[in-house]
């Protein structure tokens, strides 16, 4: 019989706490132990994994929206500043087509006074003219030598006077439409032959070689209003003789190069050898009242609205007027007439 000790007690709980972790932890034995156990660490690398991709994602979609907000508040702020240009541009126009309306009551008002004004000119300075050239004649008495200096010089001022009221005739009928045109087809050559007779005496006087190029082909007919076509050339020829000196050149040239193109046209040039247009004018030809330095100094009267007619009928004829300038040398004024009218 053994005597128990405290040593063999220690030693019987020792094996025995031995024996029972063996048999709880036997299972590491078996080989499925070690496949879930590879399962597991797989699934919670995965999961950790996915759970990365998802939080990052929603970081993403956090910055995605809050980016995609600051853009909705940077669109709301340039679309109040438009909103405010806008405001502000609007009340500009008003204020422009208030301004514009005034200017187009004014115009009329003008337009109106200048009409009726050289209309009740035009009569009693046609009787002053005729009263003079009666005079100076001699068809109301006699009258010596120093008399009928001053009555000529009376009346060529008149004259003058007239020729000045039938210009702010002539644009007064500017705002008219073009429906009031009367366009026929008409001679050309013909036209600018009897021109070219009327102001041949004016080139004899001053003694300048007064030339008349026409095609070597026949020029068709053109629709065109001859009395408006008429003033145009009258004006370009009378500013030729008038500005260029005795013994110069002023040529009429008509061209038929435009004939074949696509829209058959003639153009008509008015060429002279005068003392053309100042550096620094040219682009101001064709303002209503201009006249250039030079041209005020070679002859002080005028209107300044030759120009600016002759540049409307031609527009409305539906062609083009230009010129050539060569400073103290000369210019040449050329415009374009289309053989035939678009229908408006």
């Amino acid at each position: 019989m053994h005597s128990l000790t405290i040593e063999n007690c220690a030693d019987d709980w020792y094996n025995e706490w031995v024996l029972d972790a063996y048999l709880d932890f036997s299972f590491i034995n078996y080989p499925g132990f070690w496949v879930l156990l590879l399962l597991f660490f797989v699934a919670v690398f995965y999961l950790g994994r996915f759970w990365q991709s998802r939080e990052s994602r929603l970081q993403i979609l956090i910055n995605e929206a809050n980016l995609k907000t600051q853009q909705i508040q940077e669109l709301q702020k340039v679309n109040n500043e438009l909103a405010a240009k806008n405001r502000e541009l609007y009340s500009k126009e008003l204020g422009l087509t208030l301004a514009n309306k005034k200017l187009q009551t004014l115009e009329e008002a003008k337009s109106k006074f200048v009409s009726v004004t050289t209309h009740q000119l035009r009569t009693p300075l046609a009787a002053v003219k005729w009263t003079l050239d009666m005079a100076a004649k001699g068809q109301l008495g006699t009258v010596n030598e120093e008399q009928k200096k001053f009555l000529f010089q009376g009346l060529t001022s008149t004259e003058r006077v007239i020729s000045i009221v039938n210009d702010l005739l002539k644009v007064d009928s500017i705002d008219t439409d073009r429906a009031d045109y009367t366009f026929r087809p008409t001679d050309l050559i013909n036209l600018v032959s009897n021109i070219i007779f009327e102001f041949t005496n004016q080139a004899t006087i001053k003694k300048i070689n007064f030339l008349f190029l026409r095609p070597q082909t026949t020029v068709p007919q053109i629709e065109l209003d001859a009395d408006k076509i008429r003033m145009v050339l009258e004006n370009l020829v009378d500013n030729a003789i008038k500005y260029t000196p005795e013994g110069g050149k002023v040529e009429i040239k008509i061209s038929d190069e435009r004939l074949n193109s696509a829209e058959g046209a003639i153009e008509i040039t008015v060429t002279d050898s005068g003392i053309g247009i100042p550096a620094g004018e040219a682009d101001k030809m064709f303002q209503k009242f201009f006249r250039a330095s030079n041209a005020i100094k070679a002859e002080p009267d005028g209107s300044g609205l030759g120009l600016f007619i002759a540049r409307d009928i031609i527009e409305k004829h539906g062609g083009a007027i230009w010129f050539e300038n060569h400073p103290g040398q000369g210019t040449a004024f050329s415009f374009t007439l289309p053989l035939h009218q678009k229908k408006v």
